[in-house]
């Protein structure tokens, strides 16, 4: 690129070997922290939902710190009333539940933000669902995630 280069607050010409450089000084921080490191993860589970809760999906695994920044359920194949979608965390040497929310095929939309912001996890995070409706027993539940995890 022709021309010359300042940074502000020098006085002196910047040498574009430098700028690059850095760039790639700040390329290599940023994936070491894992930025930019992003899995996104689709898949599909078919249970008995009706029956009792039955597992979605499991996110990340025992000790192995990573970032979920969004967990989407897909219902539509759903009729229950009362759709219920469970979370559960080993905290301590013991799993426990750590959500729950009811939703309603009829009236919620179809597809779930389970989560809808960054999460920062470090055990496996298991999804569970369950359904009041008995025609949900056989149907497809999709998911969609997004994960950020060190390198």
């Amino acid at each position: 690129m022709p021309g010359e280069f300042y940074i502000e607050g020098k006085k002196e010409k910047v040498d574009l070997t430098e700028i690059k450089n850095l760039m790639v000084e700040i390329q290599t921080s940023l994936t070491m922290i894992g930025v930019g490191n992003l899995t996104p993860v689709s898949g599909t589970a078919l249970e008995n939902w009706e029956v009792n809760e039955q597992d979605v999906v499991t996110i990340g695994e025992h000790n192995s710190i990573c970032k979920v920044h969004s967990l989407l359920l897909s219902i539509n194949n759903l009729v229950g009333t009362v759709i219920t979608v469970r979370m559960y965390m080993d905290i301590n040497g013991g799993e426990q539940k750590v959500y729950e929310q009811p939703f309603d095929a009829a009236t919620d939309p179809l597809g779930l933000w389970i989560i809808n912001g960054t999460l920062g996890i470090h055990e496996a995070l298991r999804v569970t669902l369950q359904s009041n409706h008995e025609d949900d027993n056989g149907q497809i539940v999709d998911y969609d995630y997004l994960v950020e995890g060190r390198p």
